[in-house]
């Protein structure tokens, strides 16, 4: 569900189902280590392999920690607190776009995951996130709270619309590839396509 169009006008989830979370093959793990990124298991490295790739940043949530099953779009609650996967608290300013279960913010949109919801070992299904994100608000919010990741970096420069929906179909062809099945359905929330401009 996206509650801000402006903030967000492009998600698209996929669900990957079956996974088995384990060491990447050796050329994904090279190829990543040659772009100074370390690998950390098959599902993580698809994600940044695939925004190296591509220029699409991705995020994949473990299912079984999102309460109602689904993820929600929206601005940060006053006062909102997160621990982001670095393991540091942080209290979310006013800018911040959160990616929410039906009970609390499992991401901050753009930036950095939620350790509430990273992929682990016994992780057995994945959500996958692929978005375009208001360049303006992710900027804003990874400077305050001093994270700029290689992912805020890309959308702070702004993602093409139509670059979510490829970078997630690369995406889950490598997690069917080499980390579980990927299920038929796909969700896409979009503001429609704008027309190209010369």
């Amino acid at each position: 569900t996206i509650e801000d169009y402006e903030a967000c006008p492009r998600f698209m989830a996929r669900l990957i189902s079956e996974v088995k979370v384990g060491p990447s093959p050796r050329w994904m793990a090279h190829r990543l280590e040659l772009a100074g990124m370390r690998s950390i298991n098959n599902v993580v490295d698809i994600t940044n392999y695939v925004m190296l790739e591509t220029g699409q940043p991705l995020h994949a949530y473990d299912r079984a920690h999102l309460a109602g099953g689904g993820l929600i779009v929206r601005r940060a609650q006053p006062g909102e607190k997160l621990t982001t996967l670095d393991g540091t608290e942080q209290t979310l300013p006013d800018s911040a776009i959160v990616i929410a279960d039906a009970q609390r913010g499992v991401g901050v949109a753009g930036v950095m995951g939620g350790l509430n919801s990273e992929v682990e070992e016994t992780t057995k299904e994945l959500f996958l996130e692929s978005a375009a994100f208001d360049n303006a608000l992710v900027r804003r919010t990874a400077l305050r709270l001093g994270l700029r990741t290689e992912s805020s970096k890309r959308f702070e420069k702004g993602i093409d619309l139509e670059r979510v929906i490829f970078g997630a179909q690369r995406a889950a062809y490598l997690l069917g590839q080499l980390a579980g099945r990927v299920e038929p359905t796909i969700v896409v929330k979009s503001v429609p396509t704008p027309a190209p401009q010369t």
